[in-house]
């Protein structure tokens, strides 16, 4: 657009001088000095008084595409941030307020496309044919490229301060408010916060790709009404956004950004969709002084955290989680040396026939031992698994665990089998399946002797290549146990699709059983069916005798849980091997 009005610019001036010999010279000196105010300051409709008043022209306006409603609306007023008048969706550059006769429109064209349609009303008694046709084609090109200029520019700054999507400030505008307002608040009375829409994905499923944008752009025209005049909100990005606001009103704040609707999207005009948030806050303590964007890096990875790992909507950033950050980076470094000295190793929690209290197998679980302690699992589990590490872990543990079936069969013991898990990040790691086969046969030991565990609660994706990976172990002939059963959300489609060979009731039923009819009804369902299919079912979690009586009652035989013992270490689980040391319930 720049170019061509420059280019049109560079033929105005030899039109000009061919004008010399129709046009007046008072009428071209004017003419002049409206070029000339242009060039150096923006024009308002004064600006054009004199030169309309000559040329009896009583208003001008034109319609333009601005790609978008509200692309360049002043995001808290509504109005256009043009400098101009809009009237009827109509720009006025100028009116007279004086009675118009007819009027004269004028089409113009960028790269072939109608772009803009100016029109220009004469006072009542002047016909066309009195006109200088020329005349008014020069100067209605004038006023077109004069507006065009002007408007382009404060469209680019409007730009350079706005989100294109939604309209609403961006991180360099917010930036921008927020060091002014220092100048009369010190930083620690504002709290610099970054916040993400919680489950934004699901408008998605539910209402169309095409449907994000417009449910963005709604949340954007809400959130920016939560804020004073002198705080402000702006977007990062996607379902990102940032906002600084003072102390005392983050309460206030907080309520309303945890539940904002959105509805009458256009792919789905039925559907209202309410909408939560992480936040992430970061506070200045008296003798903090921190940049704006070394707040907002606070504030995200508060927000991070939140999400993540804490599963807490709003998180201040301070001393306690940077500590858990920099734990989080120490175990990341710390990881690929673990591995390479045997520091993780597998504990081994008993599973028990409760009708004869005899040893019928067990789960290993993982543990770390560094640097002379153990590190809990879900201090580290939850690191290495957003950092994609868990299928090294995993796979490690199956190799430890291999080892120790090795070693117990070595000393002559006959151990039951070992079930070892594998996660569902798993299931995409290429030929996933003949490491497992090669790791068990490095040992020396054969499908029989070992147990995957899988877990079942899969979306869709992973569910299709989860039948894939069960079946390719299967022929191979490993036992395969579901884990967590009863948790996920195609339970039954799992049991019909896989040839598992163990179902591992969630302690979630457990726990409940003595308590709640409805978790006993729904176990002893689960092992009906079980039975049905010729699979075995193991209850997890079992902590009480009552529990195990009533376990036996409706069917279940087999229990794993703190009642017998908790996971233990390999010493005392080869005692376990030798001398099962458990009673019949």
């Amino acid at each position: 657009m720049i170019y061509y009005i420059q280019a049109n610019f560079g033929h105005l001036g030899g039109a000009l001088g061919d004008m010399n010999m129709t046009m007046d010279n008072e009428l071209l000196e004017e003419l002049k000095e409206l070029l000339h105010k242009a060039a150096m300051d923006t024009l308002d409709p004064e600006g054009y008084r004199e030169l309309c008043t000559r040329l009896h022209v009583t208003k001008m306006y034109y319609d333009m595409d601005l790609g978008g409603d509200d692309r360049y609306r002043n995001h808290r007023t509504g109005k256009l941030v043009l400098d101009i008048k809009e009237v009827d969706r109509k720009l006025v550059l100028f009116d007279s307020g004086k009675k118009s006769g007819f009027t004269k429109k004028y089409t113009y064209y960028y790269y072939g496309y109608e772009y803009v349609h100016a029109y220009i009303e004469f006072e009542e008694g002047i016909r066309e044919e009195d006109l200088d046709t020329s005349v008014y084609d020069l100067f209605a090109d004038v006023i077109y490229l004069l507006a065009s200029r002007q408007n382009m520019r404060q469209m680019l700054d409007h730009a350079e301060t706005s989100d294109a999507l939604t309209g609403i400030p961006n991180i360099s505008f917010v930036q921008k408010k927020y060091y002014k307002l220092l100048q009369n608040v010190s930083p620690q009375e504002l709290l610099v916060l970054r916040i993400n829409l919680r489950n934004f994905k699901y408008v998605n499923e539910v209402a169309g790709a095409s449907a994000g944008d417009e449910a963005v752009i709604q949340y954007s025209r809400k959130l920016i009404k939560f804020v004073e005049e002198d705080e402000c909100v702006g977007r990062l990005g996607g379902d990102n956004f940032v906002a600084y606001i003072h102390k005392e009103n983050l309460n206030r704040f907080l309520k309303k950004v945890s539940l904002v609707t959105i509805a009458k999207l256009k792919t789905a005009p039925d559907n209202q969709f309410d909408v939560g948030a992480w936040v992430g806050v970061s506070s200045l303590a008296e003798d903090e002084n921190k940049t704006f964007l070394e707040r907002l890096n606070d504030a995200n990875v508060a927000c991070g955290i939140g999400k993540s790992r804490l599963k807490q909507d709003v998180v201040f950033f301070g001393e306690d989680l940077n500590k858990m950050i920099m734990q989080g980076r120490y175990i990341i470094g710390a990881f690929p040396t673990a591995v390479k000295e045997h520091e993780f190793m597998p504990f081994f929690q008993p599973k028990i026939d409760m009708r004869t209290g005899k040893l019928v197998g067990f789960e290993a679980l993982c543990r770390w031992f560094h640097d002379g302690h153990f590190i809990y699992p879900d201090q580290f589990i939850p690191v290495l698994d957003r950092e994609g590490l868990i299928p090294t872990l995993d796979i490690t543990i199956f190799d430890e665990t291999c080892k120790a079936i090795k070693r117990w069969k070595e000393m002559g013991l006959k151990p039951p089998r070992v079930s070892s898990n594998f996660s569902k990040k798993n299931l995409f790691v290429p030929k996933i399946e003949n490491r497992i086969i090669r790791v068990m046969e490095e040992n020396g030991l054969v499908a029989e002797d070992v147990e995957i565990e899988i877990t079942e609660s899969m979306k869709d994706l992973e569910y299709d290549r989860l039948i894939r990976f069960v079946g390719s172990l299967k022929e191979r002939g490993f036992f395969i146990s579901i884990d967590d059963f009863g948790t996920g959300y195609s339970s039954l489609s799992l049991l019909y699709n896989i040839e598992a060979d163990v179902i591992k009731i969630d302690k979630a039923f457990t726990d409940s059983i003595t308590t709640d009819k409805k978790a006993a009804i729904l176990i002893e369902s689960i092992i009906s069916i079980a039975k049905k299919l010729n699979m075995e079912t193991i209850a997890e979690g079992v902590e009480t005798r009552e529990q195990g009586k009533m376990l036996l009652d409706i069917g279940c035989n087999c229990a794993q849980g703190y009642y017998y013992s908790k996971p233990v270490d390999y010493q005392t689980a080869t005692e376990m091997i030798r001398r099962s040391p458990f009673e019949p319930i």
